[in-house]
């Protein structure tokens, strides 16, 4: 009887017991490294939103991983980048009314959310910031019939300055580009055949698109 106790310890017990210990461990590991990662990044400014999984993508149970796992957690950087655009195109923005400096709007998947950034952010989501008042384009690209910037109360290319002012402060933590959106604000009234515009098509405007890595 003693042999076989013995036995059926070492052959039923003990790797159930390895087992829940090893599980437990890799759970309590996984826990802890991301609560200090989060303080850390609140040390430098940073408040990264994030996903995780066990085992594999989709399964946000971690209390039910599988040994060996893994247990990824996946950060992404994008709130304070977006905090950081908004707030130099408002102070880079020339102010006559001031409805352009309030216009500045985050859009998530072509939806406005205003300056709401969702506290969270999936790598397929579609994130830019862009401005719906109809002369956003003509502010920065536009010229006046002399050539002379349309936009006179700071330097034109306002989005296109501050994306690179955002990929600079980002450092590698997404991918940013400027671009241009079509925002429904309306229609050319007239051609443009330097840059192959024609009465009828969409007025887009500048956008700054922010990405992060997958």
């Amino acid at each position: 009887m003693s042999i076989q106790l013995i036995r059926r310890t070492v052959t039923i017990d003990w790797p159930k017991k390895v087992e829940t210990d090893g599980k437990a461990l890799l759970i309590d590991t996984a826990h802890n490294g991301h609560k200090q990662i989060l303080a850390d990044d609140a040390a430098k400014g940073l408040y990264p939103t994030w996903e995780a999984y066990a085992n594999h993508p989709g399964n946000s149970n971690l209390e039910s991983v599988v040994l060996p796992g893994p247990i990824v957690y996946n950060y992404r950087y994008l709130v304070d980048l977006i905090e950081f655009a908004l707030d130099e195109l408002r102070r880079q923005s020339p102010v006559s009314s001031g409805n352009y400096k309030r216009s500045h709007t985050v859009y998530v998947n072509d939806q406005p959310v205003g300056d709401t950034i969702p506290k969270t952010i999936s790598a397929s989501d579609q994130i830019y910031i862009a401005n719906p008042v109809p002369y956003a384009r003509r502010l920065e690209v536009g010229k006046r019939r002399n050539g002379a910037p349309f936009v006179i109360q700071v330097p034109n290319h306002i989005y296109e300055r501050v994306a690179q002012m955002v990929e600079a402060e980002g450092k590698g933590r997404a991918k940013i580009r400027m671009g241009y959106v079509d925002l429904g604000v309306g229609t050319l009234r007239r051609s443009n055949r330097r840059h192959r515009r024609n009465v009828g098509d969409a007025i887009k405007s500048p956008a700054i698109f922010f990405q992060a890595p997958i």
